[in-house]
C-alpha cells in the first residue's frame, strides 16, 4: 500500500512538474520586434521618424496559460553603431537593466484547439516591467495556427510605450540632449511578429 501511495505521489508530482512545461516557446530566428523613434533636430524642422529593432527575443506560453515575453535590451539595432552604445549605455542601462518583460495570461487551451490556418483576435492584459518599474499594459494581437503546430502572433494594432512610465525620462533628456535635438519623443509604437513553436 505504501508503494503504491509513494508510486501515485511521483505520478502526481511528474504530472504537475510536466503541466507547468512551457507549450510554446519564442523562435527568435522567426521573429521581428520594432519599435518607432521620433526627433526633431530644431523648431520648424519636420520630424524625423525612424523604425528601430530589437535581434534578440525570448518567451513562452504555458498550459497553464501564463505568457512572458522579454526583450534583450542590448540588442537593440537602429544601424548606427554609435546610436546602439549610446542607447545601451545611456538610455536603457543594460548593464543593471539587461530586459523588459511582459507578463499575462490567455486561454492556452484556445489556441490548442485552433485548427491549422485559423486566426484569433484577442486583447492580452499584463505588466510590461522595465528597469524594475512595472505598469500595466494590454496588447491587441492576432494568432495564426501554423501547419507546424506553431502560432504566428503579431500585433494587431501598435503598442505604445511610454518610457516616463519606467523611470527613463532623464535617459531621454540626455540622449536630447547630446544629440542636439530640439525634440525627442520618450514614447514610441512598439510593433512585433513572433513565432512561438510548439514545444510538445
Amino acid at each position: 500500500m505504501r508503494k503504491f501511495i509513494g508510486y501515485a505521489a511521483a505520478v502526481a508530482l511528474m504530472f504537475g512538474l510536466s503541466s507547468a512545461h512551457a507549450a510554446w516557446r519564442v523562435d527568435n530566428s522567426a521573429s521581428t520586434f520594432n519599435f518607432v523613434t521620433t526627433k526633431a533636430p530644431a523648431q520648424g524642422v519636420a520630424a524625423i521618424v525612424e523604425v528601430q529593432k530589437f535581434k534578440q527575443i525570448d518567451g513562452t506560453l504555458g498550459d497553464d496559460g501564463k505568457l512572458e515575453f522579454d526583450v534583450d535590451l542590448g540588442s537593440v539595432e537602429t544601424h548606427i553603431p554609435l546610436r546602439n552604445e549610446r542607447l545601451k549605455e545611456i538610455l536603457f542601462k543594460v548593464a543593471g537593466n539587461p530586459k523588459a518583460v511582459f507578463a499575462g495570461t490567455v486561454d492556452a487551451r484556445r489556441f490548442k484547439a485552433m485548427r491549422v490556418g485559423a486566426l484569433a483576435d484577442v486583447d492580452v492584459n499584463g505588466q510590461l516591467t522595465i528597469d524594475g518599474q512595472s505598469n500595466p499594459l494590454t496588447a491587441s494581437l492576432r494568432i495564426v495556427k501554423l501547419p507546424s503546430g506553431a502560432l504566428q502572433v503579431s500585433t494587431s494594432a501598435p503598442i505604445v510605450v511610454n518610457l516616463k512610465d519606467y523611470g527613463l525620462q532623464d535617459g531621454v533628456e540626455a540622449l536630447r540632449t547630446l544629440m542636439k535635438l530640439d525634440v525627442l519623443a520618450s514614447s514610441a509604437p512598439v510593433t512585433f511578429s513572433v513565432v512561438m513553436k510548439s514545444e510538445k
